[in-house]
């Protein structure tokens, strides 16, 4: 027992060491690929919990690049989802406005319409749309959830707005 508390003591002492020579300059360069501190700290700290997951395969002294390349993707993953729901929040603008334009009411006919079409797609497209969409779960959450990739994830939201345009586009020809 006493070999297990050591074992564990020296790994999360080598991890600290890990943490405090990389954190600094992981730290700044997420900064620069996000424009955001708070963003950035974020990006670090998933990355340091992945490191820590993973610490017994990583071999510390090589890991610079394995880290900043962590840092980078988890960036540029964060910076697709973030545009993502920027055009989500344009969207929600535009029925906004469509609102304001527009009888109420039948906008609330179409969004019937919009849940009722997500209800009936397949399965599993039918539950990603809903964790993203409905519970704002980034692709990757979604993909941890399902046990599946997050390019997975992306497929099936390609597939359900294909499927939901192609659905108003056919009730609008009615």
């Amino acid at each position: 027992m006493i070999h297990l508390f050591r074992q564990e003591n020296k790994r999360q002492e080598a991890f600290g060491q890990l943490f405090a020579a990389h954190y600094p300059r992981l730290l700044r360069y997420a900064v620069q690929l996000m424009g955001d501190r708070e963003e950035a700290r974020d990006i670090v700290g998933e990355v340091m919990e992945q490191a820590w997951r993973q610490f017994e395969r990583i071999d510390v002294a090589d890991c610079g690049g394995y880290l900043y390349t962590a840092v980078r993707n988890t960036a540029l993953n964060r910076l697709k989802h973030l545009r993502v729901e920027q055009e989500n929040l344009e969207a929600l603008r535009e029925a906004t406005r469509m609102d304001v334009e527009s009888n109420y009411r039948e906008h609330e006919v179409l969004l019937q319409q919009a849940e009722n079409i997500a209800r009936m797609l397949p399965e599993p497209t039918c539950t990603v749309l809903r964790l993203c969409y409905y519970e704002h779960l980034t692709y990757k959450e979604t993909a941890e959830r399902l046990g599946i990739s997050p390019d997975t994830v992306k497929k099936h939201i390609s597939k359900a707005l294909r499927l939901l345009r192609e659905a108003f586009n056919d009730t609008e020809r009615k």
